[in-house]
């Protein structure tokens, strides 16, 4: 039986395609099915993908030897069903395993969906785990999975066109790789070049590459597909693609990736307030990408501002899924482009205001004498200086910056424009807390939101208010946001790994947002100066003690794995006074959580337990008493500016909740409902 599944040249609809050629087995161990026909030729049977998976990883874990887990794992299983149990050595046989798990009985086609494009809601490949669409369909009757036909007839080796030179090998691996073509991950089956080290998820593997290609908007002249491109750089995204199918015009000397095909003639993307439109020809110069901030070679097309000089961005960073939004934008206005950015509030009088998120007028005084207690209720942060609106018949209190930010904005790291929203209960979020997507914290003030259905992206407003370039008090260079937001990266002055990430230009500095975020100066209630940042001690230092906690502050080590506790390390301290404080004991470990309005302004918390997912209800209140309660989650003192007190439960942070409380069912009543004011141990 072959193994090695080949392309061939295939007339179909009048046109020329190269196409995968399910290879027929000669093995008698293999099974068939004879056709009505008494002429046609037996239809093969082919394994269940999911028992092939399962048996493969068996024997992965079976062989383990506690060195090459993380290795790529080759399959030795046939995807045609067996007659037989194994009799020969060249593969082995599914009817070898005695597991309940490994199903007996090969797959059957699918002819009802066969040529459909399936609900990605209700589809999901049992091999792949993908929702992607393909030409035909097998289900199994045995484990109830449905599968890809390319997932059913995957053979252990591919000669893919586009890749001439190595064989392509069916393997899986314990972490997920990036499929060449699709950007999609695989890890249970995929095909894999060694050598290249490149993959490709089944699907992409077997799709039918057209061998000539009329494509107008791309190209005024048809096109051929060159199977040698390894040297060929595309003239839309100046790139070298090994596995993207390549085609050529020789009369023009013109070459393009399959992918590029169709490109958008004119788009938006985040890192640009102005449109920007496809350009084949660029000046001469020293062009650099407005994305990732390298050079951009004028042999090849890119995108250009044609409002601002000078303002280029490459194909490939202008396509990236945070960057463009997918919209073609030629031939649309740019009046429907505009979006509301005004601002948020109704002007009442001069000074004086009506916010949308606070039923009571707004005055607008400048600060004048430092209190811990007088916070902003849009960014949670203290009022240090300058002007400020206050509530004329209660206690709200809002920077006049977090007042005027604007109902709608763009930013760099999200393509499609952001809503201004606050954290309630009453708006579907049954926590009364968000997440930001950017920094990881938790907060109960103002922040910037997008959702597509259950998808939501939410940006709090110190990540919300960073542009490019970003000048950064702490660093002598400005600082650019990083384009690669798919690869973690050190951040200097924390040491943890981040996504989400600012880097300098000029030199290696390299800074994450939780960082970049923290506020340059603040206040203490025991030093009448300002405090500024530090970014961390250095073993050759004279040592400093925190003045809440009384500990050393320490230098900065490198986290050994990604489970070590995150704790901030920088400080603040006093040049006049030398007052030294954690940023945590100063700041709190949630610095953009703080208490609600009245006694009926409590946060819920979800937690798995035994029985499902449990919530636990808390309030939120100023760590201002003499003594320091203890924490019911980690049994210690509660050292940070605010607790959350449940019901005869206290926690120090956010992070602790869920340990030794009491859990409601959700939705409850308001377990405060009968508590008028709440004083802490």
């Amino acid at each position: 039986m072959s193994s090695v599944g080949v392309f061939d040249k295939v007339e179909m609809d009048e046109k020329s395609y190269l196409v995968y050629t399910l290879t027929q087995t000669k093995h008698p161990t293999s099974s068939a099915v004879e056709s009505s026909g008494d002429d046609l030729p037996l239809q093969p049977l082919f394994s269940c993908p999911y028992a092939r998976i399962r048996s493969h990883k068996f024997k992965v874990e079976k062989n383990y030897d506690g060195v090459n887990f993380f290795n790529f794992h080759p399959f030795n299983s046939y995807p045609h069903f067996p007659r037989t149990r194994t009799s020969y050595q060249q593969g082995e046989s599914l009817l070898d395993y005695d597991h309940h798990n490994i199903c007996k009985f090969p797959v059957v086609p699918l002819f009802w969906c066969n040529n459909k494009t399936p609900d990605s809601n209700e589809f999901e490949c049992g091999g792949c785990e993908e929702s992607k669409t393909s030409r035909s369909y097998y289900a199994c009757l045995e484990c109830g999975n449905k599968f890809h036909k390319q997932c059913v007839e995957s053979p252990l080796e591919i000669k893919h066109p586009s890749h001439p030179f190595h064989s392509l090998r069916l393997y899986s691996h314990p972490t997920h790789m990036v499929c060449i073509c699709c950007g999609r991950l695989v890890s249970n089956m995929f095909y894999h070049c060694v050598t290249c080290d490149l993959s490709m998820d089944p699907i992409c593997a077997m799709e039918p590459i057209p061998f000539v290609v009329d494509h107008p908007k791309s190209h005024p002249h048809p096109i051929t597909f060159f199977p040698t491109q390894a040297t060929l750089a595309c003239n839309i995204c100046g790139l070298v693609k090994m596995l993207d199918p390549t085609y050529i015009c020789i009369q023009c000397v013109f070459v393009i990736h399959k992918d590029c095909m169709g490109y958008p003639h004119v788009i938006r993307i985040s890192r640009h307030q102005h449109r920007i439109s496809f350009a084949s020809s660029l000046p001469y110069g020293n062009l650099s990408c407005g994305v990732c901030h390298q050079r951009v070679d004028n042999n090849y097309g890119a995108y250009s501002c044609g409002k601002c000089d000078a303002y280029f961005v490459h194909s490939k960073c202008a396509f990236h899924r945070n960057v463009w939004d997918g919209k073609e934008l030629e031939g649309v206005s740019e009046e429907d482009d505009i979006i509301d950015d005004g601002e948020p509030f109704e002007r009442i009088s001069d000074g004086v205001i009506l916010h949308p998120y606070h039923s009571h007028h707004l005055r607008l005084e400048i600060s004048k004498v430092y209190d811990e207690n007088k916070y902003c209720r849009g960014c949670s942060f203290p009022i240090y200086e300058g002007q400020f609106y206050s509530c004329m018949e209660c206690d709200f209190i809002l920077h006049e910056s977090c007042a005027n930010a604007p109902r709608m904005k763009r930013h760099p790291l999200h393509p499609h424009p952001l809503t201004l929203n606050v954290a309630t209960k009453e708006l579907g979020n049954n926590e009364g807390v968000y997440h930001c997507n950017v920094c990881g914290r938790d907060g109960t003030g103002f922040f910037y939101e997008h959702h597509i259905g259950e998808r939501r992206f939410r940006l709090d407003l110190r990540c919300a208010s960073i542009r490019e370039p970003f000048e950064y008090q702490c660093h002598k260079h400005p600082l650019c946001i990083a384009s690669e937001l798919e690869k973690k990266v050190r951040c200097q002055i924390c040491k943890g790994k981040s996504y989400s990430k600012l880097n300098c230009m000029e030199c290696d500095y390299i800074i994450c947002f939780r960082c970049a975020t923290f506020p340059y100066k603040v206040r203490y209630k025991h030093d009448s100066h300002f405090l500024r940042i530090r970014d961390g001690k250095k073993a050759s230092d004279e040592p400093d003690w925190c003045e809440v906690c009384e500990g050393k502050i320490e230098e900065v080590k490198e986290r050994e794995s990604p489970w070590d506790k995150r704790r901030e390390m920088r400080f603040y301290k006093c040049n006049d006074c030398c007052t030294t404080l954690h940023v945590e004991c100063l700041l709190g470990r949630d610095m953009y959580m703080k208490p609600g309005n009245s006694v009926k302004d409590y946060i819920s918390k979800h937690s798995l337990g035994i029985e499902g997912t449990q919530w636990t209800d808390v309030r939120v209140f100023l760590n201002s008493s003499l003594s320091r309660p203890i924490c019911t989650g980690c049994m210690r003192r509660c050292l940070f500016p605010i607790v959350f007190k449940g019901y005869n439960t206290i926690f120090c942070s956010w992070e602790c909740i869920g340990y030794g409380d009491t859990v409601f069912e959700h939705p409850t009543s308001n377990p405060f409902s009968s508590i008028v004011e709440l004083e802490l141990m």
